[in-house]
């Protein structure tokens, strides 16, 4: 071991002389620009854009930069122009010592879809997000005359709610609005749920709950029309 350990700092030392080198090699001009390499992360198999999509942004804003010094391309304002995207969430701009430029990107995650005048999504975050030309996300959908202050304050909240229980986040695939009270459509059966306002939801769904359970368990999924949940302490159920 003893014998080795001259080798091993010589290697260190050698290797961080290259290092150091390098970077002087940068600051000096000698090290230009070669290309960009995107990475796009499709969380949830999401394609609002692509890596296409960010060659073509940067090279509107920054044009030709193959004869630019990498050194001297501007990372945060790079970074800004990227996430002024509707689409990007957030965006990690950096260079590597062979000259290229690195840029990974994270999309938004739309929750809901509302489909009230030309339409939106609402992000996870609960940000109005426009719709794209390019991808629909497959998420839960809201129809009905929706005002965004509705949908950011109101609905995202209780479709968070809905997501985070596997069933029903299996079950719900429509709100319906109507002024301020809200129904929903499930997936299986053919029957609407009425909820009323978004008020005490907690204890409306865990009454559906046990309501699926031991009723529309037993007697199927189509003996009913009408499922409402508006009233306090009671079920009032319409048959076909």
């Amino acid at each position: 071991m003893k014998k080795a350990l001259p080798y091993i700092l010589f290697a260190g030392l050698l290797a961080y002389l290259i290092i150091v080198l390098t970077f002087a090699m940068m600051k000096e001009g000698e090290v230009r620009y070669k290309g960009l390499q995107v990475v796009v992360d499709n969380f949830n198999g999401n394609a609002f854009i692509g890596e296409d999509d960010i060659h073509e942004i940067i090279k509107r804003h920054y044009g030709d930069l193959d004869s630019v010094n990498v050194v001297s391309i501007d990372k945060d304002s790079m970074e800004h122009v990227l996430c002024r995207e509707p689409e990007i969430k957030s965006a990690q701009v950096y260079y590597s010592l062979d000259g290229y430029m690195h840029v990974n990107i994270t999309q938004r995650v739309p929750v809901l879809r509302i489909m009230s005048g030309k339409g939106y999504y609402i992000d996870e975050e609960g940000g109005v997000m426009p719709l794209s030309p390019k991808y629909t996300a497959r998420v839960m959908v809201a129809t009905g005359n929706i005002s965004k202050d509705f949908a950011c304050k109101e609905l995202y909240p209780f479709v968070m709610f809905l997501k985070e229980d596997k069933l029903w986040n299996a079950l719900v695939e429509q709100i319906v609005v109507s002024g301020k009270e809200v129904s929903l459509i499930p997936k299986v059966g053919n029957f609407r749920i009425v909820l009323g306002k978004l008020e005490n939801v907690g204890k409306k769904m865990e009454n559906l709950r046990l309501f699926l359970e031991e009723g529309i368990a037993l007697k199927g999924w189509n003996v009913y029309k009408e499922i409402n949940l508006k009233f306090e302490n009671q079920i009032v159920c319409v048959k076909r």
